[in-house]
């Protein structure tokens, strides 16, 4: 079941029905059939495997505690983590790395064609197996004591809003909201967020994917100011249909009276790598800070740049077994180390220091956000050498050359959402600087107003969803990782 389809709408009308008529001692059973049911939906049979995860974890956290050695206290955690990235690895990477030997012995002339097991990738399995590792993780740390309920620990694993794509909570945010449901009091403004995720799901990120799907189908073909456009229209495309994911799930949480963290907070209003992790999908930039980068040194002694490019090489690959994505996380890499040089920060410091702050503002944000767009553009290739040929066109000499991409707009007839979607990104990108904030206080601020405008904004999303919703909808991009 996807959000934004009838059939997820009847799946929660029906649950939140039954939320709010059965006796609140039923939440945590209700709420945890219902987010088996939704996670079965997609295919029972990985059932199995968050069930076994579940099972892992909760007893390797309550052994971590009761252990007072250690050796065994390490030996634990170790099975945890190398068990969850071992399922990450089968079912994730399987393929990619047998293709890809498979490639490297055929570069050198070794013929290896055989037969390869085809393994299916079970939805969210990226989100959920590293939010039973950072339990485990914590648990060791001290920083979290284990529950001692396991349906509190499989509603954490399982919790239906977040599960397939996030955002990754952690154990000492949501475990004590679950284990105290039955006080938890419906918030309404979750149906704001709800609206708003839909409207910038369905509206936008929908209709703009025709437009990125005629650049990046042949790149060869759309040269310069034809792959900027396009290239534009997919970062407007991937913000909106991440975040409005985000925001859905958010807002799904906080009808149930419970707090989701939030996951964007206007990352095109980034006048630096730095700034842009802490406002683009905060809950995995977080993670990987405090699992992998401070684990690796982190800022400590002299080996600051490895730990940033392994970071983000790892943090590339965890969106996809593709080398585009990793060479997006390298790109990303690079782009911190560069930006941690000190000539470059003490220039920006003198600026800021000066009457010429606002404007150094406004063009470290411009020069910033076209070097997430050429990330992008590695992020959205299918393949290396699509990689290879929109670098080209987006800054090699044939980067003024409109005409080809012209032709291809007037055959296809999409100059009339060109200029819509044009005109909402350019909105979008001006509105996140003016008003550089998260979602949840865009509908705080609404909250504010009278009840009859609460509601009427409200519904004024779903209508235009409703009918500007394409007739073929894509699925939301990061059910893929």
């Amino acid at each position: 079941m996807v959000f934004t389809t009838p059939q997820f709408v009847a799946f929660f009308l029906l649950f939140f029905g039954l939320w709010v008529a059965l006796p609140r001692s039923t939440r945590k059973p209700l709420l945890l059939v219902g987010s088996y049911l939704f996670y079965g939906s997609w295919n029972p049979h990985f059932l199995w495997l968050i069930l076994g995860s579940t099972a892992l974890d909760f007893a390797v956290g309550g052994a971590i505690a009761r252990s007072d050695s250690a050796p065994r206290r390490r030996r634990l955690v170790t099975l945890s983590v190398v068990a969850n990235l071992a399922a990450l690895g089968v079912f994730k990477y399987f393929n990619f790395f047998v293709d890809s030997a498979i490639e490297a012995l055929a570069w050198f002339g070794v013929d290896a064609s055989v037969p390869v097991l085809q393994v299916v990738l079970p939805v969210g399995i990226s989100f959920y197996t590293f939010q039973t590792m950072s339990y485990t993780i914590d648990i060791y740390r001290g920083q979290v004591s284990p529950t001692a309920s396991f349906i509190d620990f499989a509603l954490y694993v399982s919790f239906f809003p977040q599960l397939v794509a996030g955002p990754i909570e952690r154990a000492s945010h949501l475990l004590p909201q679950l284990a105290d449901l039955s006080r938890k009091r419906a918030d309404w403004r979750g149906a704001g967020l709800i609206a708003l995720g839909v409207f910038k799901k369905v509206v936008i990120a929908d209709n703009v994917a025709a437009l990125v799907q005629l650049t990046y189908t042949e790149p060869g073909q759309a040269w310069g100011p034809a792959l900027w456009i396009g290239t534009y229209a997919f970062a407007l495309q991937i913000y909106c249909d991440f975040s409005g994911y985000s925001d859905i799930a958010v807002g799904l949480g906080r009808l149930m009276g419970l707090d989701i963290i939030q996951n964007f907070k206007a990352p095109y209003a980034a006048q630096g790598p730095s700034d842009f992790w802490r406002r683009w999908h905060i809950s995995l930039s977080s993670w990987l800070r405090d699992y992998l980068y401070i684990p690796l040194g982190g800022n400590r002694g002299g080996h600051v740049r490895r730990n940033l490019m392994l970071t983000m090489l790892l943090g590339g690959l965890w969106h996809g077994a593709a080398w585009n994505f990793v060479l997006w996380g390298l790109w990303h890499g690079a782009l911190l180390i560069v930006f941690r040089a000190a000539w470059l920060n003490r220039l920006g410091a003198r600026l800021d220091a000066g009457r010429w702050r606002w404007p150094a503002q406004l063009v470290r944000r411009l020069v910033f956000f076209h070097l997430v767009c050429l990330g992008w553009a590695l992020f959205r290739a299918e393949s290396l050498s699509d990689c290879v040929t929109l670098f080209h066109g987006l800054i090699g000499p044939d980067a003024l050359d409109l005409t080809p991409w012209l032709a291809a707009v007037k055959a296809s007839g999409e100059a009339p959402l060109l200029l819509t979607m044009a005109a909402v990104g350019a909105g979008l990108l001006v509105a996140q600087n003016l008003w550089p904030v998260g979602s949840d206080t865009v509908i705080d601020r609404l909250w504010r107003a009278p009840v009859p405008v609460r509601v009427f904004v409200t519904v004024a999303l779903l209508y235009a969803a409703a009918v500007l919703a394409p007739e073929a909808p894509p699925p939301f991009i990061y059910f893929q990782f």
